[in-house]
């Protein structure tokens, strides 16, 4: 009789570990599509700290008091910005047609001058 007790017992448990691991594996991967999206979506205004930082010197695009002097100049505007980002992956090709988020961009580099 307790073998037939315990034999149940521990089908039970594994049945229930095996329910687990499973969940937490659909979990991971729906996390994981999810994290994907969002680091192809990038801000307006996280594209113009980015690009504050230096993150797209090796782009041409340069960094601090150096980006403010460009914005002025006009060598960096939001297309340009935008064109980096997408050659660094950052961004979609379909962002440059979005006009909201080049004028949004633009705002923002032109905040950057104000400062």
């Amino acid at each position: 009789m307790k073998r037939i007790i315990l034999g149940s017992l521990s089908a039970v448990i594994l049945s229930s570990l095996t329910t687990s691991v499973v969940a937490s594996e659909e979990v991971a991967i729906i996390n994981l599509q999810s994290s994907r999206k969002v680091t192809n979506e990038l801000a307006p205004t996280t594209l113009v700290q980015l690009a504050y930082q230096g993150y797209f010197s090796d782009l041409g695009i340069p960094s601090h008091a150096g980006l403010t002097h460009a914005i002025v100049s006009r060598k960096v505007d939001a297309e340009t910005l935008v064109k980096s980002a997408i050659a660094k992956g950052r961004l979609s090709r379909d962002t440059l047609n979005n006009q909201e988020y080049l004028q949004i961009t633009s705002v923002d580099l032109q905040s950057l001058i104000s400062r």
